[in-house]
């Protein structure tokens, strides 16, 4: 969507340098590009060579795991491995990798499980925190997490998180950090998880260009910066213009503002987001 192409369909000129521009501009301080094939992390780390603060991970999407079998799989492990260890600066998280359930029209089940847990038990070495994708597999997520509990020292994030209550807290105790963006706040029960979550394990996303808080969304109501003024149809794209129902990484304000709100204003909105950005901090760039 950021290269002005929608399906198949060229809507506009290529503006995702703009995108990136508008996302510094807006206060983020840094920017991890989700990758889910060996070649779109070659992608991303393209792109994180131009920009001082952009980062991106390694690993197979559950949707993607298709691409493994038996006679390719140690050769996909070492070409993951290689691209860490000659980009380990760059690359700060294993993933996105995990369980998806609910498309399993691009890997069965029983794919999905077996090339996750493949890529957990040998890529733990690399010492990097996890970026997990989970979708509709919640126990079989965690089981494979907690097998392998002691070997993971780095911990990770459930991302995109839109499970119940027990299932976050059961990540929590296993160490885990919770992913916010707007697929995770579209219901009223959504929120009613989100509020109950200890400040000290979210962390937030935009998941751009998708995951975008919706007007149809329980949580619109909560929030206060709007980017309507700057939006226009993908057809009517200009120079500088942020494009209707096309998520940008600038609208994660919008995720600390419900989460603020829906927490009944407990802290101010500048001490939550302080304490979000140090729980990513804490994850994902500890070293710096």
């Amino acid at each position: 969507m950021y290269q002005g192409v929608y399906g198949s369909s060229k809507k506009h000129d290529a503006d995702l340098d703009q995108v990136i521009k508008r996302a510094f501009q807006s206060g983020l301080d840094k920017i991890i590009i989700t990758a889910g094939t060996h070649n779109e992390t070659i992608q991303a780390l393209e792109l994180c060579s131009k920009y001082e603060n952009l980062y991106t991970t390694c690993g197979y999407h559950p949707t993607r795991c298709s691409e493994f079998n038996e006679s390719n799989e140690n050769e996909i492990l070492n070409q993951i491995f290689e691209l860490c260890e000659k980009n380990s600066e760059k690359i700060v998280a294993i993933g996105e990798f995990g369980l998806d359930y609910e498309r399993t029209q691009f890997c069965n089940i029983e794919q999905q499980k077996r090339y996750f847990e493949f890529q957990l038990k040998h890529l733990i070495s690399l010492n990097k925190p996890l970026f997990l994708h989970n979708r509709a597999a919640s126990q079989d997520l965690y089981d494979i997490l907690y097998k392998y509990r002691d070997q993971i020292t780095k911990g990770g994030v459930i991302h995109s998180f839109d499970g119940t209550l027990d299932e976050a807290l059961q990540f929590i105790q296993l160490g885990y950090f919770i992913g916010l963006n707007g697929c995770s706040m579209k219901t009223q029960t959504n929120l009613d998880v989100i509020k109950q979550l200890p400040l000290d394990k979210i962390l937030v996303e935009t998941d751009a260009p998708w995951c975008g808080i919706k007007p149809s969304h329980t949580s619109y109501s909560h929030i206060k910066t709007q980017f309507t003024s700057e939006t226009v149809k993908k057809e009517k794209w200009a120079s500088g213009k942020m494009v209707k129902d096309r998520n940008e990484p600038c609208t994660i304000i919008q995720i600390c503002e419900v989460i603020h709100s829906i927490r009944g204003n407990q802290e101010s909105f500048e001490d939550l987001c302080e304490k979000i950005y140090f729980n990513t901090k804490q994850l994902f760039f500890s070293n710096q």
